[in-house]
């Protein structure tokens, strides 16, 4: 996607040296917007007074988007067609204010590379628009070749460039890309042994491949089914599933070899049971054969968006936010921006606290660097973001609504270090009741915007919800003794990279604690603390009694803040965090 940056800059002067008869002595600020390539302004050059709004009209150039600014304040892009009415709020300070552009489209052309499109071709272009996400993802059953399967895409021809899953993905550059077909061939079929009815059962496998590839056909058959026992001992190091393929039995790999795994998003039934005995399993690679389910399922289908401000940010000083859904609902973005704009990219990857914390971590982990700065907040009540358990389960079906939308970042996450993947994926797949596509986003039914420019939620929020069903602990239990040994081994991990990791605290309900556990802010603060103190790395930087609310500061969970309540929230992190950014600035020689 071509980027093109143009400099907002926003002059502090006194209006009576332009204009005295107008100001009668009020002091004003000179706004003005630098034109450049991409966009025109009918008007520029607005004076205001300090705490006033400066509203521009920008009228893009065709096949421009606007897509957002660096101002260090709140501002609202109303886009009707190719004319933008950008609001920028309460003007106080002289600033320098960055506008992105990008291109509106992009066209990827994708090469058969010994295939063919079922008209023939061995080309085809398709042009994405890139007004919904920042990346377009590839194309899936575009290509056939008998007696092969599409394993992925690939920058190169010959394989050894970057490699880009069927439905995920891909980096255009100056508005173009160029894919090429990595076919897999399949293993013969005198390998095999097979029962056949309608379809085929592989039932046995006596091949001596490094990459088995699984035949989608056998006698003109598709094959749907691997029994228990086919695979035992087998020593290839990499399996591809052919499309067809609906159902793997538990035992069907046993003590083998196999190091990665390509299956399709078609798949019915596959559990962590089908592997057993398999220590070197670690990479696991998704290919999508469907459209996508989770932009009208959860909003948490965001996530891959969100991974894209991080990918974004690549070669600049981060600033991540991470936690559960406290984080993501009670960050005020903007706060974090006035606070450290200028000196990092301000980044909110905080999600949902019942789905698994070890996946983010691993695939944030993926994207940060020496010099980047994680600020943590785990909810004191989520076994998950404490990293009691690093397995998956039913409830990651809310992570896998986003993860389906770049299935690529799963093959970042070790699958020797999580388990129950598989059954959770096929929990998922199973919940597909209706298709959408990859140029959709999450909406309720009032239109809400779940993630602004940063990764935070940008709704205002300003009643309580009579329900907040959510439940909430201050268990000693769940931070004391061997309780975080899970997540000290995630800091450990990124305090390796060279990332510097401040620990905070989400906030608490005390109204909807038990009762017996009402007392505990303290003592949980001190255990909590302790905890951290004997880990590699982290840094605890507050305490809870700062993040202690009541029912009526809540919106529509025991962990998302009204609006107010989350700007206090905000201040209270900046203050924290603040303090020891600059400590430790003072201390760097």
């Amino acid at each position: 996607m071509q980027k093109i940056s143009f400099i907002i800059s926003l002059i502090l002067c006194l209006s009576c040296l332009f204009a005295p008869a107008a100001c009668a002595g009020e002091t004003r600020v000179l706004v003005f917007i630098e034109e450049g390539e991409g966009f025109s302004l009918p008007e520029n050059g607005l004076r205001i007074l300090p705490g006033e709004d400066a509203v521009f009209t920008v009228e893009m150039d065709r096949g421009v988007i606007l897509t957002e600014t660096d101002y260090a304040g709140d501002y609202d892009m109303d886009v009707q067609n190719r004319t933008v009415t950008l609001t920028l709020r309460n003007i106080l300070y002289p600033a320098r204010v960055r506008l992105t552009v990008s291109t509106k489209y992009c066209t990827v052309r994708y090469d058969a590379n010994g295939g063919a499109a079922s008209s023939g071709e061995t080309a085809v272009e398709k042009r994405y628009s890139l007004s919904t996400h920042p990346r377009p993802n590839t194309e899936t059953g575009i290509f056939d070749r008998p007696g092969y399967t599409l394993a992925c895409w690939n920058t190169r021809s010959d394989g050894q460039g970057e490699r880009i899953g069927l439905g995920s993905r891909v980096t255009p550059v100056n508005g173009r890309a160029k894919l090429y077909a990595q076919w897999a061939k399949w293993s013969e079929e005198e390998n095999f042994d097979w029962e056949e009815n309608e379809t085929v059962s592989l039932t046995g496998y006596r091949g001596q491949e490094e990459t088995l590839v699984l035949p989608a056909r056998i006698n003109g058959k598709p094959v749907t089914r691997l029994a228990a026992g086919a695979f035992t001992g087998c020593k290839a190091k990499a399996v591809i599933l052919p499309p067809s393929l609906e159902t793997v039995e538990d035992g069907a790999f046993e003590d083998c070899e196999i190091q990665s795994l390509t299956l399709f998003d078609n798949i019915v039934s596959i559990s962590d049971g089908a592997f057993v005995s398999c220590p070197r399993l670690e990479t696991l690679y998704i290919n999508a054969s469907e459209a996508p389910f989770g932009y009208v399922y959860r909003k948490e289908s965001v996530y891959a968006d969100k991974v894209e401000l991080l990918l974004k940010a690549q070669g600049q000083k981060k600033l991540v936010f991470y936690g559960g859904c406290s984080i993501w609902y009670n960050l005020d973005a903007i706060q974090a921006v006035r606070q450290f704009g200028e000196e990092c990219r301000i980044i909110n990857m905080g999600l949902n606290g019942t789905v698994s914390s070890a996946v983010q971590m691993q695939i944030m982990a993926h994207f940060l660097s020496e010099g980047d700065v994680l600020f943590h907040t785990p909810e004191l009540s989520s076994r998950l973001q404490l990293m009691h358990s690093p397995d998956m389960g039913e409830n990651d079906s809310s992570l896998w609504a986003g993860l389906e939308n770049n299935y690529d970042l799963f093959s970042l996450v070790d699958l020797r270090t999580v388990g129950g993947v598989f059954s959770s994926l096929t929990h998922y797949l199973g919940l597909k009741d209706r298709r959408t596509d990859y140029q959709q986003f999450f909406s309720d039914d009032y239109r809400t915007p779940y993630m602004d420019a940063y990764g935070s939620i940008p709704f205002y929020r300003s009643a309580t919800k009579k329900e907040l069903g959510d439940k909430v602990r201050l268990d000693l239990s769940r931070v004391s003794g061997h309780a975080l040994d899970n997540l000290a081994a995630y800091y450990s991990l990124l305090s390796a990279k060279g990332v510097k990791i401040y620990v905070s605290y989400a906030c608490v309900n005390l109204d909807a604690l038990p009762q017996e556990e009402r007392g505990n802010a303290e003592a949980m603060d001190q255990a909590f603390r302790e905890s951290i103190a004997a880990m590699d790395g982290p840094v605890l930087i507050s305490r809870l009694s700062d993040y202690l609310y009541h029912q009526n500061d809540f919106y529509d969970t025991n962990y998302h803040l009204l609006s107010e309540p989350a700007k206090q929230n905000t201040a209270r992190w900046m203050k924290d965090l603040s303090a020891y950014w600059k400590a430790e600035e003072e201390e760097t020689p």
